[in-house]
């Protein structure tokens, strides 16, 4: 073999090994393990699923239970409706879970319909609440809600947050009104803090909600907050209570 045929085959075997190697590297960058290849790899608990991946393995998922669920009249055609609901999972959040109320009368006939998303905190009681749904003539006397079934849940990874209910303080001089105060008692800052007052009789049951949400309150503050009802209650009041829900961005910044 002369010098030039030499030279050419040394060129070709260069040429070779450059394509080679990145063939090579594309290949492990394809095969990687990833947490959405559809296998179980790395360190998962499942296919795509536990260990480092964010998103928790189905067999260890708990449904979210509705505790309780009541349709409150405000005046005649028009209710709002809460419902208790408590997420037992303790390390997991979801950002939107789609739900549906609905409200029924005394002959089991549905009178409303009332859609609506909501956010699940991690390992804790939440309220859900709609308010001025249309009944028309109908009076509902029961309500029941509903959950998607394929929720997207997160891990949390942060259960740092605090935030203290203080100065807790129901009247009714003209009309009923509640305030309170918030306080942070965390490091860091809560994002989409939501403050739902519920009272109730002395039976125990919700007769009236209201909503609040705070955007911020940060870290080591505090922030008062009101709730006001511009008409009178039908039972006489026993006690109020102030369900404070945080969104998980706070949680998974």
């Amino acid at each position: 073999m002369n010098w030039a045929a030499k030279r050419q085959l040394f060129y070709f075997l260069i040429f070779f090994l450059i394509i080679a190697g990145i063939g090579g590297l594309f290949a492990i960058k394809i095969t990687a393990p990833t947490c959405d290849d559809d296998k179980q790899n790395q360190n998962e608990e499942g296919v795509d699923c536990g260990g480092s991946c964010s998103k928790m393995c189905l067999g260890d998922i708990k449904d979210l239970v509705s505790i309780w669920v009541r349709p409150l009249k405000v005046e005649n055609g028009n209710y709002d409706v809460v419902a208790m609901v408590e997420n037992r999972n303790l390390s997991l959040v979801s950002e939107a879970i789609k739900y549906q109320f609905k409200l029924y009368d005394k002959n089991n006939v549905l009178v409303a319909v009332k859609s609506g998303q909501t956010f699940a905190p991690p390992g804790q009681k939440f309220a859900i609440f709609e308010s001025n749904i249309d009944t028309g003539r109908r009076e509902p006397i029961k309500a029941f809600i509903e959950f998607e079934k394929d929720i997207k849940w997160d891990i949390n990874r942060d259960d740092k947050l605090s935030i203290i209910v203080t100065n807790k303080e129901y009247n009714d001089d003209r009309f009923p009104k509640l305030s309170a105060t918030l306080a942070n008692k965390s490091i860091q800052d809560a994002k989409g803090v939501w403050a739902t007052a519920i009272i109730y009789n002395f039976n125990g049951n919700a007769i009236a909600v209201s909503a609040t949400r705070l955007e911020v309150l940060e870290a080591g503050n505090s922030s008062d907050v009101y709730f006001t009802w511009p008409y009178d209650f039908e039972d006489d009041v026993d006690s109020v209570e102030l369900i404070i829900s945080i969104e998980p961005s706070s949680f998974n910044p």
